[in-house]
Order: structure tokens, then C-alpha cells, then sequence
């Protein structure tokens, strides 16, 4: 999905193999003599990017989400705080081995790093508990519970890995872009059809069924179907609705039954047959232009989605509602894809301090309103409540991420979401039958975790 000022999903950008950072921004209002000894360069996480060393906080982060905390801080934060704050910004297809040389080699680079959800479980423990170096505390009455528990380490109520076993649960990061998974359809096309806003999965299948046969050169749904991340990420919200949780509590893989199995057809077999011809091969792209031209008449979108389909030149704008993930026979289940912002605990506490400091601007409600007229991706309960008009998607992501879940709280889920996503390719595009699919996944997935000591 294109920035556009808007924050993106990590699987929409391209890996262009680019190590270079894209932009630092510095500024130097306030300088500490001794600061330089803090932010001393450590080996090659040092070395890498080169974070602020005559700055009171550097932050890495990556482009787009990234951009848009720059410009809150640029706006906002460096006079709210009268600290000097350096950013620099990264692709994501590089971001992570920055962060990685960083954190684990005992860097003191980057002070702040703002980072992929997904990413938290194996940087976890890299990152100081938060709250201590809030001056004024995490204000947890505004933040929004799914945004408190994906920051905690480990998580409550999920199931541990061997990493952290000896921890205690502490919060070790904060969400700054609310990204949920929501829902998009053409009301145009259910009103012609007699269908309304659809509650179900059930009522998305029927509804595009009828559209698919009523209404002509329009197909009733699309699927992001692209092999690995974007099949898996297209398909774990139905699956989570339909089937529960993906492991149980000692990490055995739940979906290989029956039920598994109707899931998995309903998505390869079912939404398939009223999707495009091709969906094996389509991204974040190909899904937004059915969707905005009319050809295609539902799917899933995360927010970055918005600033396309609701463009003044998309022809169906006018036409397209975003709304809740529909329901399945267990739960509401919007895939949440939040990015955190945690500090490095290589550095030393003068910095986290100031890091503290900063991030606590950043969170804060007078913040929260401006970063919403940047265009931002909000997270307080109060932020979305005097701004529901800003725009008209936040009601659907307001009640989104109340609900939302998490990837599996594993270092581990990067592998284990392409593995399953590449039997879900395999299936849409005829070389597997769902019962493969449940079976192959958890005997791939079982022995990645039992390689990494799982069981």
C-alpha cells in the first residue's frame, strides 16, 4: 500500500536492498555536554546508521510510519520537550537489520526504536521497561487494552516461549500508529443486489455471490493471495473468527481438523471462485485497484488503504464503506498491526530519561490531536472520540482495535507465517487440497518449534 502520507503494512513495501537511510533530521536547541560519551558507538551496531551522538535522543524508524513521527516530533514534541531529537529514517527491508545489530551486540546507536509488532517478541527483552522512565506514567485510561497488551512482555494470556519463561510481565514499548485490519465493500453493489452491510463472513460469501452473478464484470470479492505474507495475512482474521486461536497453550498448531479444514476451503474454494482469476499472484496493488474501480466489490484493507480508495480519483470512492472485519462462528477477529516505539537498554539512564520524556510527548492528547491532522493513525480511546470526523474510517478502526489480535507472540512468527501462507497459495491456486494445507502447516510449524525448543 503507498504511504501517502498514511501508515503502511510491513508485507506492502518493496525490498529494494537499499542499506542506506533515507533522511536524517537533527536538530541541536539543547546540548548536553558529556551526551557524546552516552551515545558512544558500540562495535558494529555503532557503526550502523550512525545515531545522534550530539543529539539528547536519536530514534530509528522506518519510512512512512516513521515519517509521520518525525513530522509529529518536528511539529509538536521538540518544543513541547526543548530537546534536540535526531530520526533517522530507514526502508523496512532494511530497518530490521539495523535494529537487530543494534539491540543485540549491547549498541548504544539509537536510543528510541520504533518497530514492527511483529518484531517485539525476539527484541523484547533488548527494550527497558517503559514506565519507569515516563515522567508522568503510561496514561492507561486513553489507551486502548490491545495496544497496552501488545507492548507487555511476555504477553498476557498468551502462551510463553522459552525466551521468556524467567520474565515477568513489564511493558516494554508503546503503540504510536493504531494499525488494525478493517473491511471495505461496495455499498453501491450490495444495495443492487438487496444485501446490507454484511455482519458475517457468511453474509460477505452471500453477498458476493449474488453480486458476482447479478451484476456484470464485477467480481464478488478479491483475495490477496501472493505466496507467503500476503496469503497468510489475507487469511489469519477469517481463521482466527472461525477457529480460535492458531496454538494452544504449549504451542501445538490447532487447525489441522476438520473444521481446519472447511476454513480453509471457504477462503481457497469459496471466496476464490467470486475473486478475480489470478488472486495467487496479487498484492496489496492489485486488490486496491480492483476494489477502487469497481471490478472486485469487497476485501480486507488496512488504513493505508484509505488515502487510495477514498482519493478523489478513484472511481468507486464515493461507493466504499470501511467497516469492522465481519464475524465468524467464534469470534471478530481484525488482525492487529500496530508499530511500537520502545528504548534501547544499552544506553544509559541519562538518555532513557530523555527518551522517556520524549516518547511521553508523543503520547500525549494535545500530541495524539495534532499527529491526527498529519494524517496519523491514532490509538487513545479520547483521541478517537473528538476526532471520529476526521476521518471516515476511524469509527470502523476505533471499533477494530478494540477487538484486534495479534500475530502469535513468537520470535518465530516471521517463518511461521510464510510457511502457512505458502500452502495457502498452493491451494488457491489448485496444487493442494485444504486437508493438505492443515496437515503440511502443522507438521512444517511443529518442527520449527520443536527445533527452537518448543516442546
Amino acid at each position: 500500500m503507498p504511504t501517502s502520507g498514511r501508515a503502511t503494512n510491513r508485507s506492502d513495501r518493496s525490498e529494494n536492498g537499499d542499506s542506506a537511510a533515507i533522511t536524517k533530521h537533527s536538530s541541536r536547541r539543547r546540548f548536553l555536554a558529556g551526551v557524546g560519551g552516552a551515545a558512544a558507538v558500540t562495535g558494529l551496531a555503532g557503526c550502523v546508521g550512525g545515531g545522534g551522538n550530539d543529539s539528547d535522543v536519536s530514534i530509528i524508524a522506518v519510512e512512512g510510519e516513521g515519517r509521520l513521527v518525525e513530522n509529529l516530533i518536528d511539529d509538536y514534541v521538540r518544543d513541547e520537550t526543548d530537546l534536540s531529537i535526531d530520526v533517522t529514517l530507514f526502508p523496512y527491508a532494511n530497518l530490521y537489520e539495523r535494529v537487530s545489530s543494534v539491540l543485540t551486540t549491547g549498541g548504544t546507536g539509537y536510543d528510541a526504536i520504533l518497530m514492527d509488532d511483529t518484531w517485539f517478541p525476539q527484541f523484547a527483552a533488548n527494550l527497558d521497561p517503559l514506565e519507569q522512565w515516563l515522567p508522568d506514567g503510561l496514561p492507561t485510561e486513553q489507551l486502548i487494552d490491545t495496544t497496552v497488551d501488545i507492548t507487555t512482555w511476555p504477553t498476557p494470556g498468551a502462551p510463553k516461549v522459552p525466551s521468556a519463561e524467567d520474565m515477568d510481565e513489564k511493558i516494554r514499548g508503546q503503540v504510536v500508529v493504531g494499525n488494525t485490519q478493517m473491511f471495505v465493500y461496495n455499498t453501491a453493489y450490495y444495495e443492487e443486489v438487496g444485501e446490507e452491510e454484511p455482519k458475517t463472513w457468511d453474509d460477505v460469501l452471500r453477498a458476493g455471490q449474488s453480486i458476482d452473478e447479478e451484476i456484470a464484470d464485477t467480481n464478488g470479492y478479491v483475495i490477496r493471495g501472493q505466496r507467503g505474507n500476503p496469503a497468510n495475512t489475507n487469511f489469519m482474521s477469517i481463521g482466527w473468527s472461525n477457529l480460535g486461536d492458531m496454538f494452544d497453550e504449549d504451542w501445538r498448531y490447532q487447525w489441522d481438523s476438520s473444521e481446519g479444514e472447511d476454513v480453509v476451503s471457504f477462503f481457497v474454494d469459496d471466496l476464490r471462485s467470486i475473486s478475480p482469476d489470478g488472486v495467487g499472484s496479487f498484492n496489496s496493488d492489485q486488490v486496491l485497484n480492483r476494489i477502487g474501480e469497481g471490478s472486485a466489490a469487497q476485501g480486507m484493507a488496512w488504513p493505508a488503504a484509505a488515502s487510495t480508495l477514498l482519493d478523489d480519483d478513484t472511481a468507486e470512492a464515493d461507493n466504499l464503506e470501511f467497516i469492522p472485519i465481519p464475524e465468524g462462528e467464534v469470534q471478530q477477529a481484525p488482525m492487529q498491526g500496530n508499530w511500537l516505539l520502545g528504548i534501547n537498554s544499552n544506553i544509559s539512564d541519562d538518555r532513557k530519561e530523555d527518551a522517556g520524556t520524549v516518547i511521553q510527548s508523543i503520547i500525549s492528547k494535545e500530541a495524539q490531536d495534532r499527529y491526527v491532522e498529519l494524517g496519523g493513525v491514532p490509538f487513545r480511546h479520547d483521541t478517537f472520540e473528538d476526532n471520529m470526523d476526521a476521518e471516515p474510517w476511524y469509527e470502523a478502526l476505533y471499533e477494530s482495535l478494540q477487538n484486534a489480535k495479534p500475530r502469535p507472540r513468537t520470535p518465530l512468527w516471521n517463518e511461521i507465517d510464510v510457511t502457512q501462507g505458502e500452502y495457502l497459495n498452493s491451494a488457491l491456486t489448485g496444487d493442494m487440497s485444504p486437508a493438505e494445507v492443515v496437515s503440511e502447516t502443522k507438521n512444517e510449524v511443529e518442527s520449527i518449534l520443536e527445533n527452537a525448543g518448543y516442546y
